[in-house]
């Protein structure tokens, strides 16, 4: 068992990443999927605040933005099961949804439902992206081996003038209770 917390990404870490407003359907979120077309390119991503390390393409123009832009990266976790839980860190702007391994674990700001490459999000978070939102992933949506994180961000509209992604994946050590007696 696990009893150091152990960091799978990092905010700064390089990810895979589809900014043409093509449509991906669902196949792209599943580990098999062939992304080596994507581009590649260190968080955080996105495009208009200005705080981004990877500046992605928003479209064709200012008032014809590309509602979905997808993000993947595909780790490895030896024994997932040795773990309490994992924490997923996301700062968003504006919809998300996330998915392990093509199981949904995580949305915000996203109308139920399959989401659509044409969707936008279903309204502009008040934090512009900045705050990193915190959800417990339970360790049996992992597996031995490769494991792939995949992130779709959707925009508040054709004319919002930025988007913004960021992740974190930190393995939680499990709660192990150590007793030492001291027979003095």
């Amino acid at each position: 068992f696990s009893n150091a917390q152990t960091n799978f990404i990092l905010s700064g870490d390089a990810w895979k990443y589809l900014d043409n407003g093509t449509n991906q359907g669902t196949a792209w979120q599943a580990v098999g999927f062939n992304d080596a077309s994507w581009s590649s390119g260190a968080s955080q991503l996105g495009y208009g605040d200005g705080d981004e390390a990877t500046v992605v393409s928003f479209g064709p123009s200012s008032t014809n933005r590309y509602p979905t832009t997808y993000f993947r990266k595909t780790i490895s976790i030896a024994n997932p099961s040795s773990f309490q839980d994992f924490t997923l860190r996301l700062k968003r702007d504006d919809g998300a949804v996330v998915y392990v391994n093509g199981v949904e674990v995580f949305r915000d700001y996203m109308p139920t439902g399959i989401p659509s490459y044409t969707y936008y999000s279903s309204g502009t978070p008040s934090d512009d992206g900045n705050t990193w939102l915190t959800v417990l992933v339970n360790k049996s949506k992992f597996v031995a081996g490769n494991n792939t994180i995949a992130v779709e961000i959707h925009n508040a509209s054709a004319t919002s003038s930025d988007i913004s992604f960021d992740l974190e994946l930190i393995g939680n050590p499990d709660l192990v209770v150590e007793t030492t007696l001291d027979r003095g």
